[in-house]
């Protein structure tokens, strides 16, 4: 009889297995599979809003009884580790992801993860040239991190299975076009171009402000692929009133203070929007804050930031797209796209962001209109009045 009951015991674990199994493949199968794929790390300041604007239309699509949703995210980390082995490995493991989980959309965050991992997922119309494509974005990811590599090192020869997923980009500041987007028909997105209408307004604040001379401006960025990109942007621009110089990317520290050296000695007030890939003497990054607070100290004219993190690093002033924006569009494209939506628009951004460090606009002895530092305190990028200012070096003292 004990014999009897024990095997009852395990026919009936067995079969509750079973219905619970069933249950979570049924529940699985009811929810709609979206990746977010980050380019970066969540040690960013930009990588954080940006899931928080995910996370917020995701709460707004079920509050509305939206679809039932399975939302993973990836960070590829790619920041912290700019060379090609580790390109190579981290596109792998997200196309591993894909291959397996099979989601319906994938967001795609900044411009490596649509290179390593957006492009082979595309639906490219018949008249596009995939080799051509494939062979420029090879040659971009490659550039100032190794030999170029045959097609096959990054993957981007091996397009994915179909059914393929609907793309949504966001935080590209350049044409998509390169990733081969605008011959695809599974993508949309939105754009983290800066807003040169509110950057233009507060450099001729800034100028008003500086006593001395200001004969016109300069972007100052490293040399990653997003800083050349962003060039072009700059390039592009009528930045008037201001004479616009030709922009610098500084790979090495060295380059970094002569490209501050050189807008002093021409009286340029620079404009700083990527910073976390300059190296040291021995090759090894330099930390972001010890960079921007060398910057500050060292740049006779105001210095403006184009990153969400500017004034955190250690800088006097932001204005920025915010990430928050870039997430919360990218989910609503996302969802539209489960939705059936046919239309696969390309928004560009309306938001943005304004930073402060009273300290060091006090320290510089500029008079700005209160309207920056009121917006900064409400969104919580105000640092107000503090007693040390710069991290001193070079035997420099306050």
């Amino acid at each position: 009889m004990k014999q009897f009951f024990a095997v009852a015991k395990y026919v009936v674990i067995a079969a509750l297995l079973v219905v619970v199994g069933r249950l979570v493949l049924t529940q699985n199968s009811e929810q709609a599979k979206i990746l977010v794929v980050h380019s970066y790390n969540n040690d960013l300041a930009w990588v954080n809003d940006v899931d928080g604007g995910i996370r917020r239309a995701i709460g707004a699509a079920q509050a509305s009884d939206g679809p039932r949703l399975n939302v993973r995210t990836h960070y590829m980390n790619l920041r912290n580790h700019p060379d090609c082995n580790f390109y190579k490995n981290a596109a792998a493991e997200v196309r591993f992801t894909l291959d397996d989980w099979k989601p319906e959309v994938i967001i795609l965050v900044d411009d490596l993860a649509q290179a390593l991992v957006g492009f082979n997922q595309l639906m490219l119309d018949e008249t596009a040239d995939r080799y051509a494509l494939a062979q420029d974005l090879n040659d971009w990811i490659s550039g100032g991190r190794c030999a170029t590599p045959a097609l096959d090192f990054f993957g981007l020869d091996d397009p994915g299975d179909t059914p393929l997923p609907e793309l949504v980009f966001a935080g590209v500041n350049g044409s998509v076009a390169h990733y081969g987007y605008d011959q695809a028909s599974n993508v949309s997105g939105i754009f983290e171009r800066k807003n040169y209408a509110a950057l233009i307004e507060t450099l001729i604040s800034l100028e008003q402000a500086y006593p001395g001379d200001v004969a016109g401006i300069m972007m100052l960025n490293d040399a990653s692929p997003t800083a050349i990109t962003e060039n072009q942007n700059y390039r592009a621009e009528d930045w008037s009133p201001f004479v616009a110089e030709p922009p610098v990317n500084a790979a090495s520290i060295a380059e970094w203070e002569d490209a501050v050296a050189l807008a002093n000695e021409r009286d340029l007030m620079l404009l700083i929007a990527n910073y976390q890939n300059v190296s040291d003497a021995n090759g090894q990054p330099v930390a972001a804050e010890d960079l921007i607070a060398w910057t500050e100290l060292h740049a006779n004219l105001p210095v403006l930031g184009v990153n969400t993190r500017f004034v955190a690093d250690g800088g006097m002033m932001t204005v920025a797209i915010a990430g928050s924006e870039q997430g919360e569009v990218a989910m609503e494209l996302a969802l539209a796209a489960l939705n059936g939506a046919t239309a696969r628009p390309q928004r560009d951004a309306q938001q943005f962001l304004i930073g402060m460090n009273q300290s060091l606009v006090r320290k510089r002895g500029l008079i700005l209109p209160a309207i920056y530092e009121a917006f900064s305190r409400e969104i919580g990028s105000f640092v107000p009045v503090v007693a040390q200012l710069y991290v001193v070096q070079d035997g420099d003292s306050e």
